[in-house]
């Protein structure tokens, strides 16, 4: 006698044994109550889940003998057939392999004729996101309109790869990823009915690697049992398969917060082939540390993860450890890795492990916001750093007093390299208020300390005005009365308080306030500016020769 697998054996006879799919049931079985049942309906949803068992009970429900009900009786001719996979009248059709046009015009024909035996004639069509652009086209009209006696149940674990068209045809069910707690309380009943007598944490474990599939964890149980027979153990899922193990996955995660490499590679599995199931777990459990961290244990989010609470104290201080923006960046680039895996499969390998060594520096796996903050600091130290530190701006003369240019034994590029005083032009804004006389005060010794002082006398004044300059300005340099600011990024409304007037004024205030009397702004708006005639240095040739730009 041919042993049947426990998917098959299991598969539920009636919708009251359908697992997590509860919303979707009580509209089927409501449309029946209620006579709204409609002509096409379109389950989508992962694999594993139950559209077909789904799209399967429900032509049953409509031609059992004592029905339509929601309750077919079981015993009947038509549920014995629709059971036992026998019914003439519901075709069951695998969209994979009859992708063209000529195989829907076919079934378009066959559809006007009347079901030889049952109420309805169903058709069943399974990824039907397979089906060509043709043979959609050929099914439009017939989906739309069929005749009273057929339905159409289509199924798909991808659905937006079905035309528009299409799904407005449909009434679509979507079904969910399977809790964990269901998952197992399914294994528990399906052991207890083979007398199989498992260990703790067996079926929990199964569920968890499950990841909402009850096909995959009965598949699982499958091969499980058929290694270690009727008596399994948590450590034998070890043996099964490595590359889903809870404790390994807390082993990446603690490498990856001290920063380990080489222990990170040794930890690895050594099964070839299973880096999409690691990849997959160690999604899962990054995003467990993640609400964990974020939201506490009690979060409705975290209801299907079946971990004991003493492992999940565990995934909360990890995730306290890496902290949020780490680990969205880790799941980020765990995302990307699944991609590129899904384009490579001969190099999964390789991609998990730069992917995983990758992350182990924190600097390669930090925010854009801390990113930014460091390139700040070091923008900072390089504008004041030592004498021989690259683009160091020129430096402040005296209040009142024009700098002399540099000489050729400070500088050894010829004079007509040298960078002169930027003249005004007619895409610069430029202020000219006339100056108050400053208080006396200590005079700044660099750019970075002037260009600090002023913005903090700004802020006294026009807080939002400082913000602006302090986001999207840099200070370029200082140099014979003038101050260049250049400014990127800005959006219309800032640019439009950049150029009102009395900002200008205040902003020309604080700067002789700082630097003295004779000292004025130069804004210079990267958006507007053009190649050769706003570039600093041509201008500062042009000037040097006393000559003019030309378009």
């Amino acid at each position: 006698m041919s042993y049947l697998v426990l998917a098959r054996k299991y598969r539920p006879k009636t919708f009251t044994e359908v697992v997590g799919q509860d919303v979707v049931t009580r509209v089927l079985c409501g449309a029946i109550a209620e006579e709204r049942i409609g002509h096409a309906y379109l389950f989508s949803g992962p694999r594993g889940t139950g559209k077909t068992t789904s799209a399967r009970l429900f032509a049953k429900a409509l031609n059992c003998e004592s029905g339509p009900t929601a309750e077919p009786c079981g015993t009947c001719e038509r549920c014995v057939a629709s059971d036992s996979g026998t019914e003439v009248d519901v075709v069951e059709i695998d969209a994979a392999s009859n992708t063209g046009v000529d195989h829907v015009r076919d079934l378009r024909d066959q559809a006007a004729y009347m079901p030889l035996r049952a109420r309805f004639k169903v058709y069943i069509v399974d990824e039907v996101h397979m089906l060509s652009k043709a043979a959609f086209n050929a099914l439009l009209k017939t989906l739309e309109e069929p005749p009273p006696h057929v339905k159409f149940l289509l199924a798909t674990t991808e659905l937006p790869k079905l035309p528009d068209t299409i799904i407005s045809r449909c009434q679509v069910m979507r079904l969910s990823p399977i809790g964990e707690a269901e998952i197992t309380q399914r294994l528990d009943h399906v052991f207890a009915a083979e007398s199989v007598n498992a260990g703790d944490g067996v079926t929990s474990e199964l569920a968890r690697r499950a990841r909402g599939g009850m096909r995959d964890a009965l598949s699982m149980a499958d091969q499980l049992l058929a290694l270690v027979g009727t008596e399994p153990q948590i450590a034998d899922l070890e043996r099964l398969s490595a590359d889903g193990s809870i404790d390994v996955l807390e082993s990446i995660v603690e490498h990856i917060i001290g920063g380990d490499r080489a222990a990170l590679v040794q930890s690895l599995p050594r099964v070839e082939g299973g880096e999409g199931e690691l990849l997959g777990g160690l999604l899962d459990y990054l995003r467990g540390c993640l609400l964990l961290a974020l939201c506490g244990a009690e979060a409705p989010m975290l209801s299907s993860f079946q971990q004991s609470k003493a492992a999940k104290e565990r995934m909360r201080e990890r995730g306290k450890k890496l902290g949020a923006q780490r680990l969205e960046v880790c799941l980020q680039e765990l995302l990307h890795a699944r991609e590129r895996m899904r384009q490579l499969p001969a190099h999964a390998r390789l991609i998990i492990e730069v992917t995983l060594l990758d992350l182990c520096r924190p600097e390669l796996s930090m925010g854009l916001a801390e990113i930014e903050t460091r390139l700040c600091g070091l923008e900072e130290r390089l504008v004041s750093g030592a004498p021989d530190a690259p683009r160091r701006a020129a430096p402040i003369p005296e209040p009142g007093r024009t700098a002399a240019p540099p000489t050729p034994a400070s500088d050894p590029r010829p004079p007509a390299a040298q960078p002169r005083p930027v003249p005004s032009s007619p895409r610069v804004a430029t202020s000219r208020a006339a100056p108050e006389t400053p208080a006396q005060q200590a005079r700044p010794t660099s750019n970075a300390e002037a260009w600090q002082r002023v913005l903090e006398r700004l802020k006294q004044g026009t807080p939002t005005l400082a913000k602006i300059l302090m986001t999207r300005g840099k200070l370029v340099s200082i140099g014979n009365s003038r101050a260049v600011v250049r400014l990127s990024g800005l959006t219309d409304s800032e640019r439009t308080m950049l150029q009102d007037s009395r900002n200008q004024k205040q902003a020309q205030r604080s700067l002789v306030e700082v630097l003295g009397e004779g000292f004025e702004w130069t804004f210079e708006d990267q958006a507007q500016t053009r190649p050769g005639r706003e570039d600093p240095f041509t201008r500062s040739v042009a000037d040097l020769f006393e000559g003019r730009i030309e378009e």
